[in-house]
């Protein structure tokens, strides 16, 4: 499960251990991979999105959950645009009312001399079924998804670019499964502080380009053996390079199981010192040696990132 945080935590934390898997957090740091055309660049952010007209649902209350999340979504983009070196922010959001703004862009970037006009477009929220694996043993829950969808204008009107983002947070309820789960699925409105948590994370997924952020994951690590035990302290310790100097013997070692563990725990190394592709190398290399759940996991997470 994953967690967007905007400042680098530079510290690895063991979560919890046993003889032989224990677990692990590891922050991974990136930086802006875009940034605005001008040195100095005002934004107004404007809401454009009316759950009572644009949204399927019907459902009053449903409708105010939709509204609440989407101020929290243009909150948390304002919020977190304003700390961009030389972007200035004007939030013309009405939180109270929730009335979309009619205005057009070419009116709004001249009324406040600005260069871009951020809009909100649509805000939606979905209850699904999820299956995760934790040593081979699956385990099936509800989880909602939710998502947001921006557009970015320049001043002119002409030119605009799609932003999208997408978060999900587990439900409080369980899933039964069975042939109940075909006629049964919960609601999302019983979550409200989690989604909130869900919509700021989905904002920032896809204002990711332009924010510098970290992802935080809870990695198992093999241990069990002296070699494997010391690598794992040491990776707990942010002691990277004495980690690197345990595990890359054992990689091409005859013991296949040994070498699949020893590489699976080099690529979490690789991926606390932010180096992506090496580390999906790597995963793949202990799948070439041996397969393992945590190698397979890890590979699906590193291709998204």
């Amino acid at each position: 499960m994953k967690r967007f945080f905007l400042f680098f935590i530079p510290v690895i934390a063991c979560l919890a251990s046993c003889n032989v898997v224990q677990y692990v957090t590891v922050p991974v740091n990136y930086g802006p991979k875009t940034g605005f055309s001008l040195d100095t660049s005002t934004i107004v952010v404007v809401n454009k999105f009316n759950p009572d007209t644009s949204s399927k649902v019907r459902d009053p209350r449903r409708i105010n959950v939709l509204k609440k999340m989407s101020v929290t979504a243009l909150s948390t983009a304002a919020n977190q645009l304003k700390y961009l070196p030389k972007v200035g922010i004007i939030n013309l959001v009405d939180s109270v009312t929730f009335i979309p703004n009619a205005d057009s862009v070419k009116f709004l970037a001249k009324k406040y001399k600005a260069n871009y006009v951020l809009e909100l477009n649509d805000v939606s929220a979905g209850v699904y079924t999820e299956t995760s694996y934790n040593q081979g043993m699956a385990y099936t829950y509800y989880a909602t998804k939710v998502k947001t969808r921006f557009s970015l204008h320049e001043s002119n009107g002409v030119y605009s670019k799609k932003l999208s983002g997408m978060a999900e947070v587990q439900q409080d309820e369980g899933y039964g499964g069975g042939f109940s789960s075909m006629f049964y699925r919960p609601t999302y409105r019983s979550t409200i502080p989690a989604l909130n948590r869900a919509i700021a994370d989905a904002t920032l997924d896809a204002f990711k380009d332009y924010l510098p952020y970290s992802i935080t994951n809870d990695r198992p690590l093999y241990g069990g053996g002296d070699m494997l035990e010391s690598s794992v302290n040491h990776i707990k310790a942010g002691k990277f390079d004495l980690a690197y100097n345990i595990l890359n013997p054992l990689i091409d070692g005859p013991d296949k199981k040994l070498a699949s563990k020893a590489a699976y725990n080099l690529a979490v190394v690789y991926e606390a010192q932010g180096d992506i592709e090496e580390a999906l190398k790597t995963a793949k290399l202990s799948n070439d040696k041996n397969r393992n759940d945590f190698a397979n996991a890890l590979i699906v997470d590193l291709m998204k990132e």
